[in-house]
């Protein structure tokens, strides 16, 4: 098709419109962290470099395959006492891939402890594995909105109901415990706060750096 020519004029001019626009609503979005947080960890404190580590700090970062010497991710900040951040590690290795909790049941438990503590980074990350784990979407949005568990099924409605009562509740109750043994066994209801426990301390991380979400990707909704 040939525009004539007063068309392709006007086309030029809506394009540019559009990219004014468009740069003026990412310069908006940018503008829009508050003046503490570091541009590119959208934080308070920046990333930490290879140069900044020391040996067992560099030996974290090889960890995480980095491609400019720059250490992202859920250790981001607690790396900045190595000891810290190995011991995170460590923690989630014993945790998730050395524990006896089934990816389903994992999985959710780490939606849990994230929702618990508004962790957004792993958030994005794992309700995309959840999903393929076999954690119904239904589930998932209980978990995000903070929904009651009715119509949930029982083992679903029992990692989220033991994860809300240790995070918000502060108490465990008996007949919550004892769900969880009877379904995971006395060892999987350790690992089950073990796998909660090692997300939801890089969480607290987060809160406390006020990390914000990357552009392009969702903020949990606030729930009550």
């Amino acid at each position: 098709m040939t525009l004539l020519p007063s068309l392709r004029s006007w086309a030029a001019i809506l394009l540019a419109a559009f990219f004014t626009v468009a740069a003026s609503f990412i310069v908006f979005a940018q503008a829009k962290l508050p003046a503490d947080l570091d541009p590119e960890s959208r934080a308070r404190l920046p990333y930490l470099k290879k140069s900044d580590m020391d040996a067992k700090g560099q030996k974290i970062l090889e960890t995480f395959a980095s491609k400019d010497d720059t250490l992202r991710g859920p250790l981001a900040f607690a790396a900045y006492n190595t000891a810290v951040g190995q011991a995170l590690l460590d923690l989630h290795n014993a945790a998730v891939p050395g524990g006896t909790l089934d990816p389903h049941t994992r999985e959710l438990a780490i939606l849990v402890a994230c929702r618990e503590t508004n962790y957004n980074l792993e958030w994005n990350a794992h309700e995309a594995s959840g999903l393929k784990a076999g954690v119904d979407a239904k589930a998932i949005d209980v978990v995000r909105y903070n929904r009651p568990l009715a119509g949930l099924n029982e083992k679903d409605a029992a990692v989220i109901r033991f994860g809300r009562q240790m995070f918000h509740d502060k108490k465990v109750d008996s007949a919550t415990f004892a769900k969880a043994v009877e379904f995971w066994g006395k060892r999987g209801a350790m690992d089950m706060v073990a796998v909660m426990s090692t997300y939801a301390v890089s969480g607290y991380f987060a809160i406390a750096v006020d990390e914000r979400s990357p552009e392009g990707k969702p903020e949990l909704p606030a729930v009550k």
